[in-house]
């Protein structure tokens, strides 16, 4: 059987760095990674295309589009797609790619490591390995590849960063979070032939008949959000200075609480509702659900407008915003009837 081909895009991150003397900056290309992985070869047949080579802290908005419109350009050409990226920032654009890579029939795999290929116990060479893997695979969607876990795209989540003393091997750097994974990797490392797929039970392919080249929704609006999250003493009157933007995210305790009592911010949720600024709310609680009726600080706020996010992470609502008001009319009606809207597994229902 002739082996899939597979488009590999280079975008920087610690995959791609060496450690200089400002600290570890990307500088490999994508041909040379994969000459760094000589046993990928064996799996698929792997082209690289270099996109841009930077920290992923340095990626904003824009790159993303980059990203999904290079896909689209090749999406013929390729069986599926593997973009190494930073680990900082990969779920932002795992979850973008999520909503402009839409009906997608291919895999498009998102990974990265936490050390250097070169430093020893490096994660880069598997994770590569089995991206190129999950990258030949029947998932037709977006997903992060990391240490043996494939994780929904819009459901990934960093959780751990590189500076963490930790004992364990497994470092556990991304979750998915409120859903179950897509899969995981078993099978000897040694060994990359003997590596397979095994895939949650709870986990339901589309058919392929049902895909399409994907339509692209490219254009990403960043400059009209703000993020709030909320702590002990924070000064209600930070409200009044966002009054020019169209949405509003509050980061909130718990299910969804905010405070009511001393430092009230239920008026200015009010103020900026009647100005026509959306205000949605997710949890500073890294899982669970955002549910505003379970208790008084949570109605009073939504009573005031504010607009519960369910079970999408801060950067799931963040960057679905973004791309709503890109890509559709950016009225607040429409903003919140859209924000509702399951598109890509984001809510569940």
């Amino acid at each position: 059987m002739a082996k899939k081909k597979i488009l590999v895009i280079g975008t920087g991150g610690t995959i791609a760095s060496v450690k200089t003397k400002d600290g570890l900056r990307p500088v490999h290309n994508t041909d040379e990674l994969i000459s760094f992985f000589p046993e990928v070869r064996k799996i698929a047949d792997i082209e690289g295309r270099m996109l841009f080579n930077i920290d992923s802290a340095n990626i904003q908005p824009h790159h993303w589009s980059l990203i999904a419109e290079e896909i689209t350009r090749q999406y013929d050409n390729y069986d599926g797609f593997v973009i190494t990226h930073g680990t900082d920032t990969m779920h932002y654009t795992s979850t973008a790619l999520s909503f402009m890579l839409q009906n997608t029939g291919k895999p498009i795999v998102l990974t990265g490591s936490v050390k250097t290929f070169e430093k020893e116990g490096s994660d880069a060479e598997q994770n590569f390995i089995d991206s190129v893997i999950v990258a030949c695979s029947g998932i037709n969607e977006v997903c992060v590849v990391f240490h043996g876990k494939i994780i929904k795209g819009c459901k990934a989540k960093k959780v751990t960063n590189e500076a963490t003393r930790i004992t364990n091997e497994n470092l556990n750097v991304y979750s998915s979070i409120n859903y179950h994974l897509v899969g995981e990797m078993i099978g000897s490392f040694v060994d990359n032939h003997k590596r397979k797929i095994v895939f949650n039970e709870k986990y339901s392919m589309r058919s392929v008949k049902d895909c399409k080249k994907p339509k692209t929704f490219s254009k990403i609006a960043d400059d009209r959000i703000f993020l709030v999250k909320i702590y002990p003493g924070l000064r209600p009157q930070i409200f009044d200075k966002l009054t020019d933007f169209k949405c509003v995210v509050i980061e909130a305790f718990g299910p969804g609480n905010i405070p009511f009592i001393e430092n009230s911010l239920v008026k200015k949720i009010k103020m900026l509702v009647e100005k026509n600024v959306c205000v949605f709310v997710t949890t500073q609680n890294p899982f669970g659900e955002v549910d505003m009726t379970l208790y008084e600080v949570g109605q009073k706020a939504m009573r005031a407008g504010a607009i519960p996010c369910n079970d999408m992470t801060t950067e799931t609502a963040l960057v679905k915003l973004m791309w709503i008001m890109g890509n559709f009319d950016d009225d607040p009606k429409t903003i919140r009837k859209m924000m509702m809207k399951n598109f890509v597994g984001e809510i569940r229902v």
